[in-house]
């Protein structure tokens, strides 16, 4: 691989150098410091420099706020890897939207229960997180999330089987109201997180946020789609064609638990995940020391009481319309936290020794210095996997002289 076609300099001239007003440190010249990321020229708009709002770190070119629900929930892709997931995601709800006209009950289970979960496992083999993270402790995760999941529906069955027998919406008796609407769903969503926090006391290795994001969010969806495959199992035996169902029912009920419960889900487990898995750097453990884990788990907290409210809106006599709009509305408010919260880790937690090297930025092409974030585009190096780091330092660019290969 040469460097002819980019602005790095030949090995007879020097690389020029800016200093970095925020952590006042003379680094690569480029838009974004190499060992914090921040701006390197200040721009209106730029806010502060430990948000820098304006560029996604997982996803260069992004803002912070674009509502971006692969770069969110996929952060270890590039970017010409991404479009294969938003076609998935595309024919996930393709499936849903013709089980719901065919009016299949049984197929509208198994798309909502096994679709995102199945995608986050093709996810996981794609960005070679798989490598990263060990295959045992990946199929533990997902075997204690898929066993609390069941386990958690044969515990409550006999609390909420009712209120999953007639059409969302219907209502329950006003005494059930907090049992069913608030101690059901919250302690559901509690007990999702309890595969990410077995696996990081049981086996902790190298902590990077984004290994911590995937095992919470994996935990998190085997959960979500085991609990939701039991407890909705008993319309298998209904017949494959429900003719004398609503359709308005089939369309809430493919909105709640084929989108809006799963992608809640996935957001929770991540952000307690990243949590578990944020290291500080060795420079910065005095300085705020837990200020992102604090805000990583107040997000993570923010979605379950929010998830505990949906609850009794579930249990309660409302329009299914509306159970539908505000579940959806949670996801999309759920998906706009985690996307802040990985930004925050990725901006803030330890980065890899720095080496005086070059190597090439898998976002935006370009040869840089082997550092924490990018200098041309300002991607943080973690939001690649480990192996696909160590791939591009064994096969490192090389300079090409300007007058190589000709005679004197």
């Amino acid at each position: 691989m040469s460097t002819d076609d980019t602005d790095v300099p030949t090995s007879g001239d020097e690389r020029p150098t800016m200093e970095c007003s925020v952590c006042q440190t003379d680094v690569p010249a480029g838009d974004f410091c190499g060992l914090c990321g921040c701006h390197l020229e200040e721009q209106p708009g730029n806010g502060p420099e430990w948000l820098r709002i304006r560029a996604f770190s997982a996803s260069p070119g992004e803002h912070l706020l674009t509502p971006n629900i692969v770069s969110s929930l996929f952060p270890h892709l590039a970017s010409g890897s991404r479009t294969p997931f938003l076609l998935g995601l595309g024919l996930l709800l393709a499936a849903l939207i013709a089980a719901t006209l065919f009016r299949l009950p049984a197929a509208l289970i198994t798309v909502s229960s096994l679709g995102l979960p199945l995608l986050f496992l093709i996810y996981l083999q794609e960005a070679n997180v798989y490598r990263d993270i060990s295959s045992a402790t990946l199929v533990a995760t997902a075997a204690l999330g898929i066993g609390i999941g069941v386990g958690w529906v044969l515990l409550t069955g006999e609390m909420v089987s009712n209120a999953y027998d007639v059409p969302l919406g219907a209502g329950v008796a006003a005494s059930r109201l907090l049992r069913d609407g608030l101690g059901v769903p919250i302690g559901g969503m509690l007990l999702m997180i309890v595969p990410a926090l077995i696996v990081r006391l049981a086996r902790p290795g190298t902590r990077e946020a984004l290994d911590g994001f995937a095992i919470g969010a994996l935990g998190a969806l085997m959960c979500t789609g085991a609990a939701t495959l039991t407890r909705l199992s008993p319309q298998f035996t209904t017949g494959m064609v429900a003719r004398a169902r609503p359709m308005d029912g089939l369309m809430v009920e493919a909105g709640i638990r084929g989108i809006a419960v799963p992608l809640t889900a996935a957001c929770v487990g991540g952000l307690i995940g990243a949590a578990l898995w944020f290291t500080r750097p060795a420079n910065k453990k005095d300085q705020h020391r837990n200020y992102v884990r604090l805000a990583l788990f107040l997000m993570g907290t923010a979605v379950i009481a929010l998830y505990g409210g949906l609850g009794l809106i579930d249990v309660a006599q409302v329009s299914q319309f509306v159970q539908l709009a505000v579940h959806l509305s949670v996801a999309a408010l759920a998906l706009l936290l985690l996307r802040v919260g990985l930004h925050l880790a990725l901006l803030h937690e330890q980065h890899d020794e720095i080496f005086d090297e070059l190597i090439q930025c898998p976002h935006c092409g370009h040869v840089i210095p082997d550092m924490a974030f990018c200098p041309a585009c300002g991607a943080a190096t973690h939001a690649a996997s480990r192996s696909s780091r160590a791939a591009r330092r064994e096969l490192r660019p090389v300079r090409i002289e300007p007058n190589a290969g000709t005679s004197p």
